[in-house]
């Protein structure tokens, strides 16, 4: 896992990049900060995290990202608890050709 700042809509956020998740996820407070309205998913779904498994049945659709002057539109998912306001999962960096360096 690595962490760093990135924008969101047009707030700076931390954001954790997690390669050993499969979905991407917005925390409900950051939604509410940017003012986003959340959406219910088709069906509850049940996630596997490094912290536990989370259950969410919410979706907060086309959230703008600005990572290094690029940017990105995201469907995120809307987990019941989460501490950390944004996590993007190794699917999203695959799909954005996104490459992690450790220094």
């Amino acid at each position: 896992m690595v962490g760093g700042y990135i924008q969101v809509d047009s707030m700076l956020v931390f954001a954790l990049f997690d390669r050993s998740d499969s979905h991407s996820f917005i925390s409900a407070d950051l939604v509410k900060t940017i003012e986003r309205v959340k959406c219910p998913t088709r069906k509850p779904l049940l996630v596997q995290t490094p912290l536990g498994e989370i259950q969410a049945d919410q979706v907060c659709s086309n959230i703008n990202l600005v990572i290094s002057k690029e940017n990105f539109t995201v469907n995120l998912i809307v987990p019941e608890s989460l501490d950390i306001p944004l996590v993007l999962s190794n699917g999203w960096l695959r799909a954005h050709k996104g490459m992690i360096y450790a220094t």
